[in-house]
Parts: C-alpha cells; structure tokens; sequence
C-alpha cells in the first residue's frame, strides 16, 4: 500500500475511523488481543476507509481518493497499526504538509506470541498469536522542503474482522446531526456513572406519540429531552433504543453535525447503528431483556404538574450554591404565596456546620409549599436549563417537581422529593 494524504485530511480521518481503538475501553485493553483492539486499519482503493473496533464500539470512515481533495493511491492495500501512536505523529506534523504511507512488507510474516508479554494467559487462549507483516513508513513533508519521518510495525489487517453495519436491522428514525450532541449533552448528567445491567448508565430513546425523547434517571432524578420535530423525519419504529451514556457520547463526537443521521436497531445483535454517509458506527446495546427494565416516559411526559412558581435561574442557583456549602444532598424549599418568596434552608447532617437559609422574590407563586429536594441534583440541571428564567411545577401529589425553561420546553427535568431512605440511596450512588 501506497498513499499520499494531506495532514488535515488524514488527521480527521484518523479522529473519526480510529475512535473505537483510542477509546479508554481499548487503550485499557490488557488481552491477548490489545494490540489488535487498539490498532486501526487503513484501506486503500478507490477510496481511503478508517476503521477500529471493539466489542462494544465498531467504527467506519470513508473518503474518496482524488487528488484534487488531496488524496492519492498510488498503490492499493491494507495495514493495521497502532491507533494511539500513529495519530499523535500525524497532530505533530504542518496542517500544510502532505504525509506518504508505504507499506513495506516482509518476505516472510512475523509471528508474535502475545502469551509472552506477561498477561498470564495460556496457550489455549483464542488470538494469543499475532503476524507482523511489514513496516509502516510515514513521510511528511512541506512546500519549504521539510521533512519528518517516522515508522511503525504493521500488523495482519485480516486480524480486524470487518464489521457489517445495519446487519439484520430496523431503522428506528433519521435526525439532524446538530440533534444529537445536544440531545446527549441535555441528559448524560443524569445517568449513573456505573450499572452492571446497563440499565441507569444508559441513554434510552424513547417513541412517545410519535415524538422522539432522550431520557436518563438515576432513579431520583429523570432528564428528558424532546427532540423538535422539525429535526426528526422518517420515523419507522416504536421501538425504544438503551445505549450506555458514554458510547453514544463518543459517536455524538465524530459525527457531521451538517447531515442527517440514521439510527438502527438489531434486536438479534442488540446493536444500535449510528450510520451517515460516510460514517458508520455500530455500538452496543443494554440487552434486550434489560431494556424493559427502563421506565417508558409516559408516566412523565403525561403526568399532570401543575404550576408552582417562575424564578430566575441565577438567583435559583445562588440560593442552592449557598445550601450545597452546608449540605448537598437535601435542603427545604419554601414556596410563600402571599409574600412571593423561595426560601431555601439547609441543615448539616452531622452538625458541623450552622443552617443555611437564603430567600428570595420570585414571581406567579401558586400556592404555599413546602418539599425536600437535592440541592445538587437540581443546581446540575439548572446547568443545562439555557432559559435565564426558570418554570418550576408541582406534582398533583407533592412528591415531585418538574423544572424546565420559561421559553424553551424541549428539556424538562424531574426530581423526585428527597426522603431518609432516597438519601442514603443517593450516598450509594455518589461513592
């Protein structure tokens, strides 16, 4: 294999198509297999694919060889070397220098006993053999003549089994690139960080009356995202997708905010395609008999809250920075209908601290209440409220409220009220 490549085009290429080898799950790899996990193949023909996979993420990037858009293959091929170091050399070189990759092979393949680097495994191990076949030799250079050069072993690329998207699929819906990434940033921070099930870690995307919703709990709390419907198009399954919060933020990254998105799901595989033009990632999917296992938003989305109060986000969030000083995890809030306040008081668990208590004005105040919430919880999803001022609503039976933007109800956050036995739950879930 022969190539010739800008370093910009290569670089990109490299972020998209290699980010399943240069994720913490491959990177942290200490299998017989790592070096193959945390390797990318490059394929050169008509076109220039990218690819890296994992058991839980596959990527595929392709551009086409032009030399107008500085591409060349001047020798078709296929290598497989290590993803990590081949991108740190490229993001060293001039964005104006155009990079050659040759393969240059052996006579006859390397065999490496990866048994021998110290894993402990034994020969009855799958892939505990790996065949260097060549040499990588990497070429930058620039108009002014400067040249840098660098190498590095080329494995089998027949190690890299390759991945068929969209095999044995449905296709759930299409939405706009710039959707997604904002879908995910609106309601990550309300998953758990861990769940062996994959349940409370994941995103799920739910089919409510034709909508589309993104929603994550940790069973305290549920942050909801609507996606505008003005961004959805060609919904053809009710399906509900559950994908861990940090496999869908890693495809959210390499995605062409400027073109559509399809999204895919193979219950037999439980595997979730994520697939534009060029791009096509293949993530893994909580399994299906766990998927149940998420509560369907309806219970939300058509639960009467009625409206408590509007409040300005920054005094809102001033009121609970001075409670979260004394204590985090629960303080009263105290809606005053006749003297139009929010007080907020907060008591140290362990005495250590004196009480806090901060009031403020706020305006459209329905009724006097009074509930125990998570001061935490809802200071971080003030962060993600983009409205300056805030609607607060109350649950018919006073054991929820419901926060979302004054001018903006794609995002609606639900928190749940904080009792003895949630806190020591929410503890659990912090350590």
């Amino acid at each position: 294999m022969k190539v010739g490549i800008s370093q910009e085009i290569l670089k990109e290429a490299i972020t998209k198509g290699a980010i399943a080898a240069l994720s913490e799950d491959a990177q942290g790899d200490t299998s017989t297999m790592r070096r193959i996990v945390q390797s990318v193949k490059i394929t050169a023909d008509k076109h220039i694919t990218i690819e890296s996979s994992t058991s839980m993420l596959s990527v595929k990037y392709t551009i086409p060889a032009s030399e107008d858009k500085g591409v060349v293959v001047k020798e078709t091929g296929s290598i497989l070397v290590p993803a990590k170091e081949l991108l740190q050399w490229v993001d060293l070189q001039s964005k104006e220098s155009n990079i050659s990759i040759t393969l240059q092979k052996f006579e006859k393949p390397e065999i490496i006993n990866t048994l021998d680097e110290g894993n402990g495994e034994t020969e009855d191990s799958p892939g505990f053999v790996l065949k260097k076949i060549g040499t990588v030799k990497l070429v930058s250079k620039t108009a002014t003549k400067s040249n840098k050069k660098w190498e590095l072993d080329c494995y089998d690329p027949s190690e890299l089994s390759d991945i068929i998207f969209n095999q044995k699929s449905e296709k759930c819906f299409d939405i706009e690139g710039s959707q997604l990434p904002e879908a995910i940033a609106s309601v990550s921070f309300a998953a758990q960080k861990k769940d062996y099930e994959h349940v409370l870690d994941s995103i799920s995307i739910q089919n409510h009356k034709n909508s589309i919703y993104f929603v994550t709990t940790d069973q305290l709390r549920v942050a909801l995202y609507m996606v505008p419907k003005n961004t959805i198009s060609d919904i053809q399954s009710t399906k509900s997708l559950l994908v861990p919060s940090v496999l869908l933020d890693q495809a959210a990254k390499i995605i062409d905010k400027e073109k559509k998105v399809t999204f895919s799901y193979s219950e037999e595989l439980e595997k979730v395609s994520i697939c534009q033009d060029n791009l096509k990632i293949r993530i893994v999917s909580t399994e299906k008999e766990h998927i149940k296992k998420f509560p369907s938003i309806m219970f939300l989305v058509d639960k009467e809250y009625n409206d408590l109060a509007e409040i300005s986000k920054k005094v809102m969030g001033d009121l609970l920075a001075n409670a979260a000083l004394v204590n985090g995890s629960s303080a009263t809030l105290t809606f005053n209908k006749e003297n139009g306040t929010l007080t907020i008081t907060a008591t140290s668990e362990d005495n250590k601290y004196k009480p806090s208590v901060g009031q403020a004005p706020v305006s459209k105040v329905s009724k006097d209440a009074e509930l125990s919430q998570g001061v935490i919880h809802i200071l971080e999803g003030l962060k993600v409220l983009k409205t300056d001022d805030i609607k607060v609503k109350l649950a018919t039976n006073q054991k929820s409220i419901k926060i979302l933007g004054k001018d903006n109800d794609y995002f609606s956050y639900f928190c749940q009220a904080v009792t003895d036995e949630k806190l020591r739950k929410l503890k659990e879930v912090a350590e």
